[in-house]
Order: structure tokens, then sequence, then C-alpha cells
């Protein structure tokens, strides 16, 4: 052991911005957006919002000639929480079904196996985007647990749904593979994909009506 923290080990994987020349991205809004170590004061949910919208789930490879975008996503998660797994949701756990995947603006939807091959660099770049995002939204650095748990269990239902009914997936290896063994009821609401601007305007009044402003 050479006795430093852990925490300073595992950071250590991951540079800031003051250990490369350019490690920010120049969002839409004219802010500049530190990938490596974000602030909360440099996101704003609009360019964030882009982002997920023009970013496509299932490495594009969905039926029709549209891609189903991680803003549609977010959307359908939100309503999964709602009506199959936390009917009494408060809207602070229905603002961050909405937002739990903004960050993936900055980072990409990272399949499961290639997440698993970066391993743990990727897992704090992400951690750092979060509580950055956590903060912009108010939530402080994080949001209770139970929230997580919950949004985590609808999001595992939309992506087994968005498997079989997009992604050409079998019912029984989605809900193996993608689902980890779930055995409940599958979301039977609609997932025509949407456009970048449908895809923004039901995402911005659904965000809205659970409380929250962009």
């Amino acid at each position: 052991m050479d006795g430093k923290p852990a925490t300073a080990r595992r950071d250590a994987r991951v540079p800031t911005h003051e250990d490369a020349p350019r490690t920010f991205q120049r969002m839409l809004s004219g802010r500049r957006l530190h990938l490596l170590d974000p602030s909360s004061i440099d996101l704003e949910i609009s360019d964030l919002l882009i982002g997920i919208s023009r970013v496509n789930r299932w490495c594009g490879q969905t039926i029709g000639e549209v891609g189903f975008n991680v803003a549609h996503h977010c959307c359908v998660v939100e309503r999964v929480l709602v009506e199959l797994v936390w009917p009494a949701a408060p809207l602070g756990a229905r603002r961050w079904a909405l937002a739990h995947d903004l960050p993936e603006a900055v980072y990409g939807d990272v399949v499961t196996p290639v997440k698993a091959v970066l391993g743990q660099a990727y897992q704090e770049l992400e951690h750092r985007l979060e509580t950055a995002l956590c903060l912009a939204l108010g939530f402080g650095t994080t949001v209770p647990e139970e929230w997580r748990r919950q949004v985590k269990r609808a999001d595992r239902i939309a992506a087994v749904s968005e498997a079989v009914r997009l992604a050409g997936w079998s019912e029984p290896e989605a809900r193996k593979l993608v689902g980890g063994g779930y055995r409940g009821r599958l979301w039977d609401g609609p997932l025509e994909p949407w456009s970048e601007r449908e895809a923004r305007e039901n995402w911005r009044r659904a965000f809205e009506v659970a409380g929250g402003r962009t």
C-alpha cells in the first residue's frame, strides 16, 4: 500500500483540464464545458438536451428510418416509472428519470460491452458529470438512493422493451441479458421513434410537468 487515499488513486486514472491542452467542448449556448472535470456552472440543460436528441441508442441498430434517440428513451423511462414502477413517484424522481441520461450528450451512449472494457476510468468520468448535473438541477451532489433505485428499475424495463420491439432481440434473450433476468411486465406504450425536434419538445414538456425548468 502506498498510503494514499483510495479516492486519490481512483482520480489519478482520469486527468483534469489542467493536465491537457484542451479538455473542453464549446456548447451551442457559448459555454465551455470541461469534459474531464465539469462544473455545474458550465452546464446548460438545453445544450445537453440537444446532444441526447442526436445520440441514438443501440448503436443505431433499430428498425425504421429514424434512429431511436436518448431523449426519447428518457421520456419512456419517466412514463415507465410512473405507470409501472412507482405511481406515487415524487416530481423530483420524475425529473431525475428524464435527466439521468443527459451525460450521454457528452460521452455518447456507450453500450454495456464497451463500458465493461473501459472500466473504472469511464465510470469516473460519468460520476464527475453526474455530480455536476445534480448540482445544476438543484438536487445537491447526488439524488436520493430511492430515486436512483426506482429509476434504474424503470430504465431496465424500458431497455428490455426497446430491445424486443426496436432492436431485434428475442424476448427471452432481452429479459436475460438486457434486463438481468427481469420477469415482470414490459412497456406496451408507443415506441415509434421521434425525430430530434419531437424528442426535444416532448422531453421539455414532460420536464415542465414534473416541475422542472429548462
